[in-house]
């Protein structure tokens, strides 16, 4: 059995998003609120009673997804 307290991975700093981060994410933000809200009115349309986020939770958490994804390559 190994003893994990000797070798405790160390704990990365995160830093805030720089411009450059801010720069992919306006125009992917842009394109996400439209389709938000059409994924929020297929919902309605569909009687689709599970729990949804709001149209501008939904776009702002997919856009970070996206542009996190492009940043890190």
């Amino acid at each position: 059995m190994s003893d994990m307290t000797s070798n405790i991975p160390v704990a990365r700093s995160r830093k805030e998003p720089g411009l450059e981060y801010w720069m992919y994410f306006a125009p992917v933000f842009a394109l996400s609120l439209p389709l938000a809200a059409v994924r929020a009115t297929a919902a309605i349309v569909t009687s689709d009673m599970t729990p949804r986020p709001g149209i501008l939770t939904d776009a702002w958490t997919r856009a970070g997804d996206v542009t996190r994804t492009i940043c890190s390559v």
